[in-house]
């Protein structure tokens, strides 16, 4: 893997786009990535983390890495190019952040976004856009995931320092990221589920031999002197739950002959009680049925005495219900004579009340009868219809023209008001066309009105910012002052240390010289007064203090800038205001506005009162229009009415002449309504007289039905027959009442011929009370004996029922117990808590041993050059102290004195380069075991400071033989030694804007 370019934008600490061309900063396979604490060294190397993986290593949030310095439009982004695999890639990423909602306030969520490309020849080729998709072919051409990214390709020296040093347990964790021991650690999890599932199944078949044994001890309990044997069946027993896995079997075939035994007993008492409740019961029914017989003797014998004391009566009934049923035989005929008297009164009523209304005018015509009438009255029904067909069009005449007159007059008096109203509605036309033309006068004013308001609105604006800027220049004068003041300190801070550092620099050389030897400087051989350093200055002190004095020059030269930018404002601004006050140009304003405002409300109104005037004009036209037709119609109306005068007379004379026709009509009528209800009235009254006549017949013929069925029914007159008849319901219960005595009468005589009935009641009474007693007795014996049996029988069938599942589950519950007892004891080896693993170690802590021996056989390989071969690091696996696991220790060999010491004895620097062997040693190892993909860019993260002069050399040196083949290694450091050391060199620069990012070569380093 090469890396070529990255560029950030607005991530981490950099608000603006950043890039960084790796491939010529790289090229001397050395370079150094440096600057001050907090300016984004670290944040360079989680844009690399993230543009591969999407997410950052260590504590860091991947929801937080949006720039906090950037504008709210600002999208962050990551763009990472780098060939792997012999394939040049490009990815493009950005994290979810919070932008600015496009309309309105607030912000909207942005979702995270990915872009894959590969290059192909001279072009980029889009691969990919789903996050999915690209972590596959990150995963695929890297071989790695990004916690042993993180591990191998930046190696992190906090973290192996602390590894150094760690116990086992902690060291383990870090193993487990850089190492893949899944398969190890699933075959761990196997068997530690394999020994839950053992101990599961051993108490599971445990608790069903337990519940099954519950069971049939619950049906044993119900067995009465079955607790009284023992397993053999000689004695008292224990209950079974209790009882021992290996002799449960033999118990259970005692209890199975025990329960046999048992249950012929039962049996045989069970025979004998039954017979007994036999025989009682028969001799209990026995008695119950000749005291039955006696009772319905005895009955019997009461009601035959009582019915025929009731003969009388009995007699008087019969003869009764035969009078009501001849009486039936002519009730219809009854019937249709009082519905025939009852229709002739009511057709005789009708025809008076008909006749009551007609009698005058019967007895001025002097006809013989009603029909005589009608027929005079309907021969002149056609001169009646005539007369009604003259009437109607006299009267639609006189209401038509009573109409006509009422409109001519209606509409006389509308062309009279709107004659009134025309000047009226001229007047208001011309008033409403001089509001809208001065309104547009005013309006058309508006645009030059406005400009005019706005010159003078800017001009007083300027003399705003003149004002503003001037009060600004007199805020900053005293903080330029005391910049000023503050760098001559910074300065003459810098001037000091770099005199104590050249005073130090002589007492370095100074205790290097022998009284003998010539001073280097002058060649004395006696040095009678050598140097010394009271307060040395450290090279962190001399770079605070340049820093210092830089942020002093700094700011003295942004206050300076500033006060001269806002001094030249306010003189170009004053020259262009020339003399004018603020007094004059508020005046002025005002008054501009006022016009302003004025013209605006005049464009305001404009459209109202256009809308008006047509209006007006509309309302005039409408008024003018409308009293022409109104004159119009007063024409119309006045032809009109002349022409239905003429019609109303002609109709007049016809209606007088049919009305001397119809004189001499007998309906005494002079309307033709008035003939018709005549003529209508003397029907009905002729219908009527008809009816009764009809009615009169039907009675006549009704009375000689009704004599005829008197004579064959027996009855010697109609009354006669009215007093035998019976309603239905009481005729019922008559004939009820003599069926009834009779077969009482003979009910009675039957039982008493029966023989039983004779016999009972010749012996003597039985005494059912003690028979009844004894058979309840024999009744709870035979129970009693049966409820014995049927327990015998439920336990003896639970015990054939259960046995075999019993001695099935004795048999399981054996071999579950011995095949828990092996997986336990393989898997408490394999986790680490057997009593046979000694060193307490797990088989994953077995593999992460093996890995952790390569490893360091791999670290020496570059400690014995950083070191000069005096420290060794070893792999130990000796027993932890108080039962903690073993496996991962790591000790130190001195060779100069032979002796194993601990990791934490080493010394700082030390410390750095054992750590960064490690460092150096997992990367190979990893690499190795991710399959031997060539990582052609690693970066090595701080811890510099700790080394002198000669073990920095070392060190380097071990940096610069990993760039054999072809790599690129970063050092991420502060150090300052290290920017003269290695010319190639990334530096990040922070600032109140945000961090920045330049390239240094070779190139550009100043010659010597």
């Amino acid at each position: 893997m090469r890396l070529h370019r990255l560029e950030v934008e607005a991530f981490g600490p950099f608000a603006e786009r950043v890039a960084v061309d790796l491939d010529a900063v790289a090229a001397g396979g050395l370079f150094l990535v440096h600057g001050a604490t907090g300016s984004g060294k670290t944040s360079l190397l989680d844009a690399v983390c993230f543009a591969l993986y999407g997410d950052v290593p260590g504590a860091r949030r991947k929801q937080g890495l949006r720039s906090d310095h950037a504008g709210p439009d600002a999208t962050p982004e990551v763009v990472l190019e780098l060939t792997v695999g012999g394939r040049r890639l490009r990815i493009t990423r950005s994290p979810a952040w919070d932008r600015p909602k496009r309309r309105g306030t607030g912000t909207t969520p942005q979702q995270a976004t990915v872009r894959l490309e590969e290059r192909d020849g001279t072009t980029w080729r889009a691969v990919s856009t789903r996050n999915d998709e690209v972590a596959d072919v990150v995963l695929e051409v890297l071989g790695m995931g990004m916690r042993q990214f993180a591990g191998v390709v930046l190696l992190p020296q906090g973290e192996f320092a602390t590894f150094l040093r760690a116990d086992p347990e902690d060291r383990r964790e870090l193993l487990e990221k850089l190492f893949d021991i899944e398969v190890f650690a699933d075959v761990e999890r196997w068997l530690a589920e394999a020994r839950r599932d053992g101990a599961d199944a051993l108490d599971g078949a445990r608790t069903g031999l337990d519940t099954d044994l519950l069971r049939l001890d619950d049906a044993l309990a119900q067995v009465p002197g079955l607790g009284e044997v023992t397993d053999d069946g000689s004695g008292a027993g224990e209950p079974l739950p209790g009882t021992p896995v290996d002799l449960l079997p033999a118990r259970l075939a005692a209890l199975d002959a025990r329960l046999q035994h048992l249950l012929t007993e039962s049996l045989t008492v069970v025979d004998r009680a039954e017979s007994v409740e036999s025989g009682a019961q028969a001799a209990l029914t026995r008695a119950r049925e000749v005291a039955g017989h006696r009772a319905r003797g005895r009955e019997a014998t009461e009601r035959l005495e009582t019915l025929t004391g009731q003969a009388d009566e009995h007699l008087a009934r019969r003869e009764e219900l035969a009078k009501a049923e001849r009486a039936a035989t002519v009730s219809g005929h009854l019937l249709g004579r009082t519905r025939a008297e009852t229709d002739v009164e009511a057709a005789t009523r009708r025809a008076q009340e008909r006749r009551v209304p007609l009698a005058p005018l019967l007895t001025a015509s002097g006809a013989a009868s009603a029909p005589d009438l009608l027929g005079a009255v309907s021969a002149l029904d056609a001169v009646a219809e005539a007369l009604a067909r003259e009437a109607a069009p006299v009267r639609d005449l006189a209401v038509a023209l009573e109409r006509a007159v009422e409109q001519r007059d209606a509409a006389a008096a509308r062309r009279d008001v709107l004659a009134h109203s025309l000047p009226e509605h001229v007047d208001a036309v011309a008033a409403a066309e001089a509001q809208a033309t001065r309104l547009r006068a005013e309006s058309a004013r508006l645009g030059a009105l406005e400009t005019g308001s706005a010159v003078r609105r800017d001009r007083l604006r300027v003399l705003d910012d003149v004002d503003r800027d001037r009060a600004r220049v007199l805020e900053l004068t005293p903080l330029l002052l005391a910049a000023g003041d503050e760098r001559l300190a910074r300065q003459a801070d810098l001037a000091d240390l770099q005199q104590r550092r050249l005073d130090e620099m002589a007492a370095e050389l100074a205790r290097g010289l022998t009284d003998g030897d010539p001073c280097p400087v002058c060649g004395a051989l006696e040095h009678p007064g050598p140097a010394v350093a009271a307060d040395p200055v450290t090279p962190e002190a001399l770079d605070a203090a340049r820093t210092a004095l830089r942020s002093a020059e700094a700011a003295y030269a942004g206050l300076d800038r500033q006060v001269g930018d806002l001094r030249a404002a306010v003189a170009t601004r004053s020259a262009d205001l020339g003399e004018a006050g603020r007094e004059t140009l508020t005046r002025e304003v005002a008054a501009a506005e006022a016009e302003v405002a004025a013209a605006r409300g005049a464009t305001a109104a404009l459209p109202a009162a256009e809308r008006t005037l047509e209006e007006r004009r509309a309302t005039a036209a409408e008024a003018v229009s409308a009293h022409e037709r109104t004159l119009a119609a007063v024409e119309q109306l006045d032809e009109r009415v002349a022409q239905l005068s003429t019609e109303a007379e002609g109709a007049r004379e016809r209606l007088v002449a049919a009305v001397e026709a119809h004189a001499a009509c007998p309906c005494g009528a002079d309307d033709p309504g008035g003939h018709g209800r005549t003529r209508e009235a003397l029907v009905l009254l002729v219908r009527a007289e008809e009816d009764a006549a009809e009615a009169r017949g039907r009675l006549a013929a009704a009375e000689h039905d009704l004599d005829a069925a008197l004579d064959v029914a027996g009855f010697a007159s109609a009354d006669e027959a009215r007093t035998a008849t019976r309603r239905t319901a009481d005729l019922d219960r008559l004939r009820d009442a003599v069926l009834a005595h009779d077969r009482g009468l003979d009910a009675a005589r039957a039982v008493l011929a029966e023989p039983a009935v004779g016999e009972a009641l010749a012996a003597d009474p039985p005494d059912l009370d003690a028979l009844a007693a004894a058979a309840a007795h024999a009744r709870r014996e035979s129970f009693a004996a049966r409820s014995a049996s049927d327990a015998v029988g439920r336990a003896a069938r639970s015990l054939a029922g259960l046995r075999p599942a019993l001695e099935q589950r004795c048999a399981d519950l054996g071999a579950a117990a011995d095949h828990h007892a092996r997986v336990k004891d393989l898997a408490d080896a394999v986790g680490g808590t057997g009593g046979d693993n000694t060193l307490k170690m797990r088989l994953t802590s077995y593999v992460l041993a093996s890995r952790l021996d390569t490893v360091a056989r791999l670290a020496n390989e570059r400690l014995a050059v950083m070191g000069a071969g005096r420290y060794v690091l070893e792999h130990s696996d000796e027993l932890a102290a108080r039962g903690r696991r073993s496996g991962l220790g790591l000790k130190v060999l001195d060779q100069w004195t032979g002796r194993v010491r601990d990791t934490a004895s080493l010394s700082g620097g030390e410390s750095f380069m054992a750590s960064l062997a490690l460092a150096l040693g997992l990367a190979d190892a990893v690499r190795a075991e991710a399959g031997g993909h060539d990582l052609g860019t690693l970066f090595v993260d701080e811890g510099f400071g700790t080394l002198d002069d000669e073990s920095l050399e070392q060190v380097l040196s071990v940096l610069d033989g990993l760039r054999e083949g072809g790599r690129a290694v970063g050092v991420v450091s502060h150090v300052a030694d290290l920017r003269a050391r290695v010319p190639h060199q990334v530096v990040v620069t922070k600032g109140t804007a945000g961090s920045t990012v330049s390239t240094r070569t070779e190139a550009d380093a100043p010659a010597a």
